[in-house]
């Protein structure tokens, strides 16, 4: 079968398509191993020099905080937590922790509500408590932990692994 000038033409057209989308794919996935192995070496980076259980110094520091007393008020109306309470319980972590927010956002580029979950389980409050403050389903926060776990280390996890990554950073 002999081809025409237009026959010739249109597969090596295809020809230097499918290769150029090969190599497009090809890079892409190694953009995206080189992210998660970045991501994973600032994770074990963080996890050496962080002290995994505070000294109770600490924790009292966030307890009888005044921002921390107020969410229990919240907590005991149903109520939700306002800006200023995100900010001032922001405060409060990093400087009991230091560097915590820049930590999690040198990981992943979190939106405020994965944010907001992970500064939660930070000062160990329960899901549903989470839910409560944040104005979601507690659906919605497990969903939340688990899909950050995976974002961050590229593996499935469960909502207790990335709680557990929180509460050693």
């Amino acid at each position: 079968m002999i081809l025409t000038d237009r026959e010739l033409f249109l597969l090596i057209i295809c020809t230097v398509i499918y290769i150029t989308l090969f190599i497009l794919v090809i890079q892409n996935n190694r953009r995206k191993i080189q992210l998660l192995q970045s991501r994973l070496d600032n994770v074990h980076a963080m996890q050496k020099l962080a002290v995994i259980e505070p000294r109770p110094h600490d924790i009292n520091t966030i307890l009888l905080s005044p921002v921390y007393l107020r969410i229990k008020q919240y907590l005991t109306d149903g109520r939700s937590m306002s800006e200023d309470d995100w900010g001032e319980l922001t405060e409060v972590v990093n400087s009991v922790y230091t560097g915590f927010s820049e930590k999690l956002f040198s990981l992943y580029r979190m939106s405020d509500q994965d944010y907001r979950v992970s500064l939660l389980v930070k000062v160990r409050m329960q899901p549903k408590d989470i839910a409560t403050l944040t104005a979601h389903s507690k659906e919605s926060i497990a969903s939340t932990r688990s899909r950050l776990y995976q974002k961050v280390f590229g593996k499935k996890g469960s909502t207790k692994d990335w709680d557990d990554f929180i509460l050693s950073i």
